[in-house]
This record gives C-alpha cells, structure tokens and sequence, in this order.
C-alpha cells in the first residue's frame, strides 16, 4: 500500500476519521504530534508565529513513516508539501462545506487561525482550491465519520 495522506480544511474529520483507522493501519496524526514533541499549538503561534509552526509542520510531513498520514488544514499552503504528498503517496481529500465546519470549530479555542466567522470562511476559499487540485481522491465531507471510515478503508482494500 502506498502512502495515504488525508487533507481537508479544519473540522472535517480528519482525526477522528485517523483514529478509525488506526485499528487496521498504522496511522500519524500531525498535529497531536505537533503537540507531543512543541506542546499546545496556540501557545506555539504565539511564541513562533505560524510561519515558525509551518516550518515543523514540514519535518513532521517528511519523517513521518506511517502508513496514513493525517495533515493539519494547512498543510496544503506550501507547494513542496503539495509536490512531497504528490510524490510519495495517494492524497485523499475530505471536502466539507464551510457550514459544517464553522459549525464544528468557531468554539474550539484549540484553533489559533479561528478569529471570525468572515476569517475562516477566506481561508476556507482560499485553501479549497489548493485541496482540489492536489487530491487523488475527493470524499464527501457531508458523510459521517464512520462512513467515511469505512469508504476510505475499501479503497485501501482496492489499492487505489
């Protein structure tokens, strides 16, 4: 199996869609990662910036060797993150509409880029595109974590 790599804006189920599939893959959530080895990511961007956050987020990409990679929602702003994923693996692509995910993060104060809803929702534009032209595989961010789960795993078993 190659590498998989899910990407998707915040909110999308990325970790928990990681956690599902951790009981049949070996699996890397990057930004719990992130927390292990810098401790807590707001704290991070307040001493580093997220210039500084993106630089480790890069290293974590690079050297992690698992089987499914889960990126943080902003990993698809640095073209050689998007060439590196592009290269050495099969980048699937949970797109949610911005709704739901407002919905899911603008209370979580774990989010340092959440400010205002008008905010997110340019990043959300912004970053759309750049999700859209690097996926392999496009799901549909409306489903349920587990159904996700489980559509992600038979494409897995079919080797996609």
């Amino acid at each position: 199996m190659d590498k998989v790599y899910l990407i998707g804006f915040m909110g999308t189920g990325k970790t928990a869609i990681g956690r599902n599939l951790k009981a049949r893959y070996s699996v890397d959530e990057l930004d719990e990662r992130f927390v292990q080895e810098h401790g807590p990511i707001t704290n991070f961007f307040k001493q580093h910036g997220e210039t500084g956050f993106r630089k480790q987020e890069v290293e974590l990409l690079r050297h992690s060797q698992a089987q499914i990679v889960v990126t943080g929602g902003g990993i698809i702003e640095r073209p050689e993150n998007r060439l590196f994923m592009k290269e050495t693996g099969t980048i699937f692509w949970i797109d949610t509409p911005f709704h739901i995910v407002w919905n899911r993060i603008k209370t979580d104060p774990s989010r340092p880029l959440v400010k205002s809803r008008s905010t997110v929702e340019k990043l959300f534009r912004r970053r759309r595109s750049l999700y859209a032209r690097a996926a392999d595989v496009r799901l549909d961010g409306t489903k349920s974590v587990r159904e996700l789960t489980k559509e992600i795993e038979t494409l897995l078993e079919e080797n996609v």
